[in-house]
């Protein structure tokens, strides 16, 4: 995506204003700054030089006083007395908390001047507020032009990213762009308290709402308003006193109709808007072809019975911060037997030996490269058979499957199910798999979850576990995923 394409948001939309830095006028807020720095740096010196010459003035006055007091009215206990003394100062230490003031305000008037505060969702703004809190980078001609080539090179990612996670969080669909897109109208659940008839509690409700209104009127080319619309809708909630209440609010680019349960619909009323925002989140996730199938499929019929591999093999490694939290939940007994059916370069297979060295560990591959790879960790406990993982014949010999299936279209499910078959009783089966999993309503999703629920002994808590957003950017996707888990 790129946010200054004409195709999707015309020619002078979204424009972010040229970093200053490449004219005079950053220039003269470097030179400001160092001129700053370097005066508070002068001042602090003068008075480390003057503490010390204020504590030698009081030596001086202890011998002509011999320690004697007029305590009929006792001076030294007079402010403007105490600020001619200080038990201590560090030096260093006073300029660099400056430094980082100074510093820190820089950064934030630079942001707010280019425009890329308002490409930030508010959980990007927040994460950005708490690096400024954290460790302040000094501010540089070489960190400003690094930093701001940086963030306006990837400007469009920043809005593509911000306008994902806004939508996401009004509802778990749009994390998969194959598994919706935006409509007409959505659902708000417990927007507003079924008691006061106020906003909830949380907060979210009110980021979220602010960050819509900010992607679209980023969208419409026009400067965000600060949370007019919010705003608004507080205003058309307060008549009516304490309880439970309907309200129905319209702004430039929203119609949101509040209910007495707390919940609230929202209507999109600029279609070109709509249509400017699915393209923007069609490149972010990436266009996917949803399968599709009749309603009233069984358990087995999600299944498409080709026993070919993926497309293209296409192969996302496990990064170690996925297998983290892949095994993070995985009790593996002594001696357990563990079958990876997608291994890849090892990703997973190297985890599992690293959490439990006694593990014996089956690992499945066809790609022959990855399989040269895979070799180097055949061993004592390590078996490499280097097939077509959906041609094997099934044994449920196994305590765990832990698997990075292949994400193209829905071969992911042929493979889960081909795996299930290789778990014993006791055992558990966890493996990655695209947010859609979870997700998507295409009736081939619907009845995978069926089989799954029912093979998970009726359970769907914890069936699904989000991953954080972008757990696989290292490998240059930025698709959502979730942690399966079953036990049979």
């Amino acid at each position: 995506m790129n946010v200054q394409n004409p195709e999707i948001l015309g020619d002078d939309e979204l424009t972010v204003p040229q970093l200053p830095a490449l004219k005079t006028e950053i220039r003269a807020i470097v030179d400001a700054r160092d001129a700053a720095i370097a005066k508070i740096t002068e001042a602090a010196e003068t008075l480390e030089n003057a503490y010390a010459l204020s504590k030698e003035a009081d030596r001086l006055a202890a011998k002509a006083h011999m320690g004697r007091k007029f305590y009929g009215l006792d001076r030294s206990e007079r402010g403007d007395f105490k600020a001619l003394f200080r038990d201590s100062f560090d030096l260093e230490a006073s300029v660099e908390t400056y430094r980082q003031q100074v510093d820190a305000s820089i950064w934030t008037y630079l942001l707010e001047h280019t425009g890329i505060t308002e490409m930030m969702d508010v959980t990007a703004a927040r994460a950005f507020d708490q690096d400024l809190r954290d460790e302040v980078q000094p501010v540089t001609m070489e960190t400003l032009r690094a930093t701001f080539a940086d963030l306006m090179g990837n400007a469009d990612l920043i809005f593509a990213r911000g306008l994902a996670t806004a939508f996401s969080k009004l509802d778990a669909r749009f994390k998969s762009h194959d598994a919706f897109k935006l409509g007409s109208r959505m659902i708000l659940t417990r927007v507003f308290s079924e008691y006061s008839g106020s906003f909830s509690h949380s907060g979210w409700e009110r980021e979220t709402i602010i960050d819509i209104e900010r992607v679209f009127a980023k969208l419409d080319g026009m400067k965000p308003n600060g949370g007019m619309l919010m705003q608004a809708i507080e205003d058309s909630r307060r008549g009516g006193g304490y309880g439970p209440k309907q309200s129905l609010t319209e702004s430039t680019y929203f119609r949101i109709r509040g209910f007495k349960n707390g919940n609230a619909h929202l209507w999109f009323t600029r279609d070109d808007l709509v249509e400017k925002a699915n393209k923007v989140l069609a490149d972010f996730y990436g266009e996917v072809i949803p399968d599709a199938a009749p309603a009233d499929m069984d358990g087995e019929a999600f299944r498409s019975g080709s026993n070919l591999p993926a497309k293209d093999l296409q192969f996302y490694h496990s990064p170690e911060g996925v297998t983290d939290r892949l095994l993070s939940d995985l009790y593996l007994p002594e001696g357990a037997h563990v079958l990876e059916p997608s291994a890849g370069t090892g990703h997973i297979v190297r985890a599992l030996l690293a959490k439990k060295p006694d593990v014996k560990i089956t690992a499945v591959e066809l790609h022959p490269d990855r399989v040269n790879q895979l070799r180097k960790l055949e061993g004592r406990n390590v078996q490499i058979i280097a097939r077509n993982f959906l041609n094997e014949p099934t044994f449920p010999v196994y305590d765990a499957v832990v698997m990075n299936p292949p994400f193209y279209g829905t071969h992911w499910m042929d493979h889960i199910r081909h795996a299930w078959d290789f778990v014993k009783d006791g055992g558990k089966l966890v493996a990655v798999l695209p947010v859609s999993a979870s997700v998507s309503e295409t009736s081939k999703h619907l009845a995978f979850r069926r089989w799954a629920e029912r093979v998970n002994g009726g359970r769907t808590w914890g069936m699904f576990t989000d991953l954080p957003p972008e757990s696989f950017a290292e490998c240059g996707t930025r698709i959502n995923t979730v942690i399966l888990t079953l036990r049979k």
